[in-house]
């Protein structure tokens, strides 16, 4: 009996693939970045940006539908709650052959937790039916395809949330205690337009997916949040890819952060553990201001246009406390090609960093370095494969139209 539920899923889940190929637009941007406040050592949080002019966008390739990718292979042991863009938002929709239209439908539902809502490819937006933000339920799983981070599959907008320790912002998708977002692309070009905010939840993942073209920031953690941010992108968004505040803490891992503003803007007393990302090509790669104690280990943090890492006092006298290594834990962080120096200490108190790849001359500020080595040769370049330009037919020119030559009229001779 099992076998047979087992593939009675497979073929209604192979069906629901089938039935949500579209192809979406992205949302061009203007190209421009929050601006930090360096005379009293802030970080851009809600409401506070201003638009700068920026280098060129990073080659990443703008999420669509891939007909030649074959459909992820999904378990089939937990509850399922199918989603189209080409579905019905009816009383007992759902299933793979009939799928609600919405998001917003399938959470009314109430679903139990360590249900999955599962993304067919698409657009998911206002103009789609959605209500924003997107407020997820407990232990619930917003999935769409992990495999290739989302592409294709893209819930864009945003609605006004009041939040407990920011008021009223704008975002797309709210968090929850134990819930996962996994494998989707989210973006919010509105008005201060964050992607995901979560705030003061536990044991909150998003993995494998893709925040690009926010207005802000694509990830905000804020409030007592322990929050796991795992393999994603972060690109063209104008405040930050993350912002970390409250007290907040948990996992930033694996993830790529290119072309995103400041890469991640660390403040208040939060306390991620940020490790084994990309940082790559940004305005600054990150900024820590207050009495924040991230611990910063095994990153890449290459090619940003001012400064690798920037460390702020506050109006108040206090300055971050980073962890840059030990000798018992080394750093591990790789510093290279930022254009005005690695690692800028503006607090006057000088800060241990310890088995960091870094060139010495290139700090600013009180820095202990201890067993650092001069960073490789190679050029840092984005892990993410360039798309492919649009090939242009040649256009066809009409030949120019030949204009009758005039000639005067050869008088008659008189005889």
């Amino acid at each position: 009996m099992k076998h047979i539920l087992k593939l009675q899923r497979s073929i209604g889940l192979a069906l629901f693939l089938a039935l949500g190929q579209t192809v979406f637009s992205q949302t061009t941007l203007a190209q421009t970045l929050a601006q930090t406040n360096g005379q009293n050592g802030t970080i851009p949080y809600p409401g506070t940006i201003q638009s700068l002019p920026v280098a060129a966008p990073a080659n990443i390739p703008t999420p669509q539908v891939s007909p030649q990718s074959p459909p992820p292979n999904f378990p089939q042991t937990e509850a399922l709650i199918f989603v189209a863009p080409n579905g019905i938002d009816d009383p007992g929709s759902g299933s793979a052959i009939t799928p609600f239209r919405t998001i917003t439908a399938a959470l009314r539902t109430v679903p139990a937790p360590g249900t999955i809502i599962q993304l067919a490819p698409g657009t998911y937006s206002a103009e789609t039916g959605e209500e924003f933000p997107l407020k997820l339920l407990p232990g619930i799983k917003l999935r769409g395809n992990a495999d290739s981070k989302g592409e294709g599959i893209l819930i864009k907008g945003g609605g006004f949330f009041v939040s407990p320790t920011f008021a009223r912002q704008n975002i797309a998708v709210l968090a929850a205690n134990n819930a996962q977002v996994i494998g989707v692309t989210i973006t919010n070009s509105g008005s201060r337009g964050y992607g995901l905010w979560v705030e003061s939840s536990k044991n909150f993942t998003a993995t494998s997916s893709t925040f690009i073209n926010t207005t802000h920031d694509g990830v905000f953690l804020t409030g007592d949040s322990i929050a796991n941010v795992v393999s994603s992108q972060f690109t063209k968004n104008r405040g930050s890819g993350i912002s970390a505040v409250g007290s907040s803490s948990g996992d930033i891992r694996g993830n790529v952060f290119d072309n995103t503003g400041f890469g991640l803007s660390i403040g208040q007393k939060s306390s991620v553990v940020v490790s084994s990302n990309q940082i790559i090509n940004n305005r600054n790669g990150i900024i820590l201001s207050n009495v924040a104690t991230p611990s910063l280990h095994a990153n890449t943090i290459a090619n940003s246009q001012e400064y690798g890492l920037v460390i702020l006092r506050d109006r108040s006298g206090n300055q971050p406390n980073p962890d840059l290594g030990t000798q018992a834990n080394p750093g591990l962080n790789i510093f290279k090609g930022n254009k005005k120096k690695d690692i800028n200490n503006t607090t006057g108190v000088s800060l241990l960093a310890v088995g960091n790849q870094i060139d010495n001359k290139r700090v600013s500020g009180p820095m202990e370095l201890i067993g650092s080595v001069a960073p490789p040769s190679t050029p840092v370049t984005s892990p993410v494969k360039p798309s492919k330009p649009p090939v242009k037919k040649p256009t066809q020119s009409k030949p120019p139209t030949k204009k009758p030559i005039q000639t005067k009229p050869v008088p008659k001779p008189k005889i």
